[in-house]
């Protein structure tokens, strides 16, 4: 089952869980650190509320309100001026609609739920699910869920290069029309006419990046940006999203197998480990791309999906002086020169390495990104002018994944149960049969339910797999 992942991409950072959040703690005089409006806000919408204590999401601007109604534990997101844009009710036993405890059974297995929140709204009406759970690489997850048990956002906490050390991000949502300009100059540009689906905030240390879910012709796509409107993460899911797509997704030393360490430990002894990528089809993973360091220089080197060596490539600048220092940036701190210089040659691109390199009082700008399943490493000098590119070649197995139109007369009995049970009232939309190597592989199936789009997807047995909402 886990090969119908190919439907499914995640953004990669965490996000915080009902109660959590604690770098502010309760003040003797929480007037002076709260706003009175953001107090009051929790005081006349919940008037029995016991146990109350606020933490900031954002200073001076964003608050968290934790507290007790009765026997419920209760979280709000109250701004400075008092308007609470999320409620989530946290009790002793939630039940999860039986499809999410299937997605989280097939998708997560192995995983640890940390905490699970009903979305409520004012008149106490459920609304969603938010939950946190740490999977089986101890990276926590935050999965946002509406009350169909469909799933809207993924975010997961992929702290590595300029984060690591860096406490976890936290996260709030806002309405489109917060967006950043230059933003939402990227979809219109990209997309045309889109529905945007959700939109949130992650603030991690000082930088500000933005998780935006859209959806359009029978397609969520899913964006990472930062706050100059940057792509740091895509991927799409529903019956137009490519069946045949490559995903890409960091990895950890903790996931390189004990074959591809054993490569390095006999041909790079003393080898340190910088950062390192898989690339996914049909969820199988097909190659290995490990970033290390060995004898001052640092070396790309790709593995196959059976973990044999494919190739080499000394990346970056390289030197015999102690004195080199790599400093990882974030990409919002690249040059606007570079940035654009980037964008006159790639059309679409996402940075997989951005650093700055120091070599005695010379400064080289490193930045690797892939584009069309290929990764370019560059340099640039300090001024921003283009120093020297290499392509990296990615050696990609061919393709026998393919799909044709589903009618809706050929739906499996078995899916047609499964829709009337979840979503009462649907009505057929569009659908697609996924084969392999000429066999039925599954099925995406787009409905809709009143306003509001859906995106199925079922194994080759018509069992249900994941869904999104568009």
């Amino acid at each position: 089952m886990k090969k119908l992942y190919i439907y499914l991409f995640f953004v990669g950072l965490i996000l915080w869980s009902c109660d959590s959040v604690t770098d502010l703690q309760p003040q003797q005089d929480i007037d002076e650190a709260i706003p009175k409006a953001t107090i009051n806000a929790i005081r006349i919408n919940y008037p029995e509320a016991t146990k109350v204590r606020f933490t900031t999401i954002e200073k001076n601007k964003i608050f968290q309100s934790d507290f007790d109604v009765r026997v419920d534990r209760m979280s709000a997101i109250v701004n400075n001026v008092g308007v609470i844009s999320e409620m989530y009710k946290q009790t002793v036993v939630i039940n999860l609609p039986d499809n999410i405890k299937t997605y989280l059974e097939t998708s997560y297995s192995g995983a640890t739920i940390i905490n699970v929140c009903q979305q409520v709204n004012k008149e106490g009406k459920v609304e969603g699910y938010k939950i946190v759970l740490k999977d089986k690489d101890s990276k926590n997850n935050t999965l946002i869920f509406d009350a169909t048990g469909t799933l809207i956002m993924n975010v997961s906490d992929n702290h590595s290069g300029p984060q690591s050390g860096m406490p976890p991000p936290k996260l709030y949502f806002i309405d489109k029309n917060e967006l950043p300009q230059v933003i939402e100059d990227f979809l219109v540009a990209k997309h045309g006419d889109y529905k945007c689906i959700k939109v949130g905030v992650v603030l991690d240390g000082t930088n500000r990046n933005y998780s935006v879910v859209i959806s359009q012709n029978f397609t969520t796509f899913d964006y990472l940006f930062d706050e100059k409107g940057n792509v740091l993460k895509s991927s799409s899911f529903g019956v137009n999203a490519p069946s045949n797509r490559i995903e890409d997704k960091p990895i950890t030393i903790n996931d390189l197998t004990s074959k591809i360490k054993s490569y390095l430990d006999n041909q790079y002894k003393g080898w340190q480990f910088e950062r390192g990528l898989a690339f996914v089809q049909n969820g199988v993973i097909q190659i290995y791309n490990v970033l290390i360091t060995y004898d001052k220089k640092q070396y790309s080197l790709q593995f196959d999906k059976d973990s044999n060596f494919l190739k080499k490539e000394q990346v970056g600048v390289g030197g015999n002086d102690n004195k080199v220092e790599v400093k990882l940036i974030f990409p919002k701190d690249i040059p606007a020169i570079i940035v654009n210089y980037l964008a006159t040659k790639h059309k679409d691109y996402k940075y997989l390495q951005t650093a700055i390199i120091i070599e005695k009082s010379k400064k080289t700008y490193w930045i690797t990104v892939l584009s069309d399943k290929e990764i370019y490493d560059y340099t640039f000098d300090e001024s921003g002018k283009f120093l020297s590119v290499k392509e990296i070649e990615m050696k990609f197995p061919e393709n026998k994944i393919y799909d044709r139109p589903l009618d809706p007369k050929d739906i499996p009995a078995k899916a047609k149960e499964y829709l009337d049970a979840n979503y009462k009232g649907w009505v057929f939309q569009r659908g697609v049969t996924v084969y392999t190597e000429n066999k039925i592989f599954g099925y995406v199936i787009a409905i809709k339910v009143a306003n509001d789009y859906y995106y199925i997807n079922f194994d080759a047995n018509a069992a249900f797999v994941s869904a999104r909402r568009g």
